[in-house]
This record gives C-alpha cells, structure tokens and sequence, in this order.
C-alpha cells in the first residue's frame, strides 16, 4: 500500500490514511492548519552515511527554516574495514576491538542523529519520515548509493528509523509517508530531476534549471507528501495550488514506473472535502465562511 495512516495527534486519523469518505473527520495537519494559519514541520531523511533533518514552515508557502545534516564517521568505518580484513588474512580471526570500536561509531551517529530530532520535535507540529520496512530500506539504501550500501552496515539505519518512529509516535506526532520520488520531482516545476555533472549528491532540473543537494530535495518532498495527503491540496490558495500540481506530477511519474501502483493521493472522484470545524477563525476570515464546503476537488480547484 501507498501510505500508512497518520498518527499525529496520539490515535490513527482515519481520515489521514485515505481521502474517500472524510465526511466531518479532518486530517490533522490540515485541522491544525485552519485553527492557526501555520504548520512547522521536521522532515527526516535517512541514509546510508547521515541523516538530513530540515525545519519546515507552512505558512501560505513552504519555506525551509533551516537544513540540518548529521554526518556518519564513514572513514574511520573504512579504516575498522581495512584492519579486519588485514587481520582475517593474517591471524584467522577478526579484529574484535576495532569491530567494538566501530560499532560504537555507529551507535554515536545514532544518538546524535535521534536526539537532535528530540529537541525539534517540541516546537514541531509534526515529524514527518518515510515510512520504510526492512526490505524498503535496503532497496533505498542500494539506490542511493549502491556502493557504501555495500561497504556500510545498515543496521544503525534501521535503528534510527526505529527510535526516531517511536519517539514522534509518544508525542502523538508521528506522520509516516510514502518514499516514492522524493529525491526526483523538482521542488519548484514538479519535474523530473537529473544527477547533476555525474555526482551522486547533486541533482538539477533540465526544464527550470533548479539544482540542490539530493537529500534537500527529498526533505522538500516528503514535506510536500505529508500535505497532501493530510488534505491541504483542498485549499484555494497558492499553497493548495502547489500541491495539486505536485499530486498531478507524482501520478504522472508512478503512472510511468511499472512497479508502482496508483495510490489514493486524494481528490479522487466522489471524495468530498471536508468541512471547516468551529472555531477555525483564522481559515473563515481569510478563506471565507463554507468555502471548504463549496469548493469542488473536481471543479475550479484543478484537482483531476
């Protein structure tokens, strides 16, 4: 299945999982959204050799706070690599305390990387992070980088994903999203994005000529995804304009890969939205008393 059901909030929103009958049951982010007029989101990005987290805040656009990147002591990993193997070809046996040695290298990224996300998930709205199993990961991992997936165990990335899922799921606000293209669609023309100059790290966009780090672009996305499938596509502004052609460009690409099928990604037909609950006063003075309730996700808002 696509996604899994969002858990901000501190119970599974029915309402998060899919958007065919959301009735009155608003997604949280979007709930949230119409209450105060912002979102701050902490979008994680795992890979083989560091963990990039990013401050994000909604406001009537996206805007990225801040990049924070936690690096993985991938030469000293190397060097354990080297002795072990020197060690095996000349005694037989392993280099034990340099394999303790190195796992606690492993265990250190892991700390730095779980607690910085502890101290920005007390202003955060939500923490939002791909929702990846055991075989999803290494799949990532090898498409990532097919190389270091190799070379690298990836035991401590399971273990990051692990810690930092259970602790955004005890402050009830976990929300977990699909990794489909979150390192190819352009930010900013919902193109598809090419290596740039033949570095891995890099990508660049031949219609727009946009170009960022890989992994700044998959915390922009997966940020973009958690919107979209908490509703905020629905909104008549520039913001829910945005997501509805990122929802249009994402349908577009897994159209095009044979492996993928097609998810609910909301605005489907016979989906309704949903309506503004009391007290959202921010969305009824800006927005307009009932728009949610006159607003069409197959007429006027562009949704097909």
């Amino acid at each position: 299945m696509f996604m899994r059901a969002g858990e901000v909030g501190g119970r599974r929103h029915s309402g998060s999982r899919s958007f065919r009958g959301l009735g009155r049951e608003l997604p949280p982010l979007l709930e949230k959204y119409l209450r105060k007029g912002r979102l701050r989101l902490v979008t994680v990005d795992v890979n083989v050799e560091d963990v990039t987290i990013a401050e994000i805040e909604v406001l009537q656009l996206i805007h990225v706070i801040r990049y924070y990147r936690v690096r993985r002591n991938t030469g000293k990993l190397l060097f354990v690599r080297r002795v072990n193997r020197r060690s095996m070809r000349l005694h037989g046996r392993p280099a034990s305390s340099w394999l303790r040695y190195a796992k606690n290298l492993d265990n250190e990224w892991v700390n730095k990387s779980v607690g910085l996300v502890k101290k920005l998930v007390q202003s955060a709205d939500a923490v939002v992070i791909e929702d990846l199993d055991s075989r999803r990961l290494k799949l990532k991992l090898k498409s990532r980088d097919p190389e270091k997936a190799l070379l690298f165990s990836s035991w401590p990335v399971a273990k990051i994903v692990r810690r930092i899922t259970a602790m955004a799921r005890k402050a009830g606000k976990l929300l977990t999203v699909p990794p489909h293209y979150s390192s190819r669609l352009c930010p900013k023309c919902n193109s598809i994005m090419k290596h740039e100059d033949g570095r891995w790290d890099r990508l660049r966009c031949g219609k727009c000529g946009f170009a960022d780090d890989r992994d700044h672009v998959a915390v922009r996305n997966l940020a973009r995804t958690a919107l979209l499938l908490n509703g905020l596509h629905y909104l008549p502004t520039i913001l829910g304009s945005q997501l509805r052609d990122y929802r249009r460009a994402l349908k577009d690409a897994l159209a095009q890969d044979p492996e993928s099928q097609d998810p609910p990604l909301g605005g489907e037909r016979g989906d309704h939205p949903p309506q503004v609950p009391p007290g959202c006063a921010w969305a009824r003075g800006i927005l307009g008393r009932g728009w949610l309730m006159n607003f069409s996700p197959m007429e006027g808002g562009g949704v097909s």
